[in-house]
């Protein structure tokens, strides 16, 4: 049963908001064992719909993007979308496919539910396995190669936060053990001043195989550039280029924002080529922004132009 509206994700994994992600796998670990439908000591159907909320719950906050989408907007913010600025809505796309005991497997790197008691795949075996089960474990699995999954994004959507989809190609186990090439997409949060690099790491969603246990992918993220912007940390910079006439006499300088507005900036002083003006505050997340000139010169000039800037300048 989904998480309701009166019980969160995080009641569901008995953690708090602020739990790290070594404590919302402890955390799933237990209840996933203690509910198993094949383990647990309640009622079946109860111990169905508590394995598949634990389950939900789960497939929500160990994902980073999904997590910090929930905890900016909640559950329906997560299935319905959030606001897009202009009075609609973007994203939305999260659906809970009742897939429990793939999650569980995902997890254990089996689908046993005593798993604490006999081990997994890719741990050393209990010295006592043996007399239990008059067996051995399978062969240490290692993880598939990393897959990587660029996430390209303009500077004003890192500058207003972002719901973005990010798709890569991974390779899916059959059931008769080949493998086949699976399209994948998948939504992300880019919050607001997120650096360029790896931005959230899928685990177990990378590439299958027989005898490998699902390995990860990374969503690296790629500011495009921009023509007139770029970026240091937190804080924008604008090319602006004026003409002589400007640098010397001065001009208001129109500066188009990423959330639609437009500063209008004075330049009062003498600008040389190379100078900069700072805005405070208009920077990425409260910094500064940063508006770089370049001064045009006239190409020629007429003899009576060159004796009125002779008799001019100092």
């Amino acid at each position: 049963m989904p998480a309701s509206k009166l019980t969160s994700y995080y009641d569901s994994l008995g953690v708090t908001r602020t739990c790290t992600p070594a404590e919302l796998n402890k955390a799933y670990r237990k209840l996933a064992l203690k509910f198993h439908p094949q383990r647990a000591t309640i009622p079946p159907d109860e111990a169905e719909i508590t394995f598949t909320s634990i389950s939900e719950a789960y497939d929500v906050l160990s994902n980073p993007a999904r997590r910090a989408i929930y905890d900016q907007y909640g559950e329906r913010g997560l299935k319905e979308g959030i606001p897009d600025g202009v009075g609609g809505v973007k994203g939305g796309k999260y659906r809970y496919h009742n897939n429990a005991l793939d999650i569980f497997q995902a997890f254990f790197g089996t689908s046993s539910p005593f798993a604490d008691i006999l081990g997994t795949t890719g741990e050393e075996p209990p010295a006592f396995y043996g007399q239990l089960t008059g067996m051995q474990l399978p062969f240490t699995k290692s993880k598939a190669p990393v897959v990587v999954a660029p996430l390209e994004v303009t500077l004003a959507e890192v500058y207003n936060g972002a719901v973005k989809t990010v798709g890569y190609t991974r390779k899916l186990l059959k059931e008769d053990g080949t493998t086949m090439d699976e399209a994948v997409e998948t939504e992300l949060y880019v919050k607001p001043g997120s650096e360029e690099g790896l931005i959230a790491t899928l685990e177990g969603q990378g590439d299958q195989g027989v005898h490998v246990l699902p390995g990860d992918v990374e969503i690296m993220l790629v500011v495009l550039p921009d023509p007139l912007w770029s970026r240091e940390g937190d804080n924008l910079l604008y090319k602006h280029t004026m003409s002589l006439k400007e640098a010397l006499c001065g001009k208001v300088v129109p500066v188009p924002t990423f959330d639609g507005r437009e500063l209008a900036v004075p330049a009062t002083q003498i600008v040389a080529p190379g100078d900069s003006l700072t805005v405070p505050g208009e920077g990425i997340c409260g910094a500064d922004l940063i508006i770089c000139f370049e001064v045009t010169f006239p190409s020629t000039l007429t003899v009576e132009q060159k004796k009125t800037l002779k008799a001019t300048l100092p």
